[in-house]
């Protein structure tokens, strides 16, 4: 490789590296991911009961809003909002179930 092109390559290649590592140093915080996952299997599982009654239906309307805020918030970087939102839609989520077996 001629001198020439090792400048701009390598400076195209610093520049890559730049956009990378925020998105490596802003990783959400390996508890709010396995709450994440667990409130979605939560929420598939109550989905899959089907409750009838229309105050269930709204309750499980709510829990599945409340996980999709907390998955915005997770990529977006806030963690602590989709912390909140998350443990909300687990609650309703086990509330759910606890009143449907």
């Amino acid at each position: 490789m001629k001198t020439s092109t090792r400048l701009p390559a390598a400076i195209a290649l610093f520049g890559i590296f730049l956009q990378v590592l925020p998105a490596i140093a802003a990783s959400p915080p390996p508890d709010l991911v396995e709450t994440e996952r667990q409130v979605s299997l939560e929420l598939a599982h109550v989905r899959d009961s089907g409750p009838t009654d229309p105050v269930k239906r709204k309750q499980l309307f709510d829990a599945s809003q409340l996980e999709q805020k907390g998955e915005a918030a997770i990529k977006s970087g806030d963690y602590h909002s989709a912390e909140t939102d998350l443990l909300q839609a687990r609650d309703i989520l086990r509330h759910l179930r606890d009143i449907t077996e």
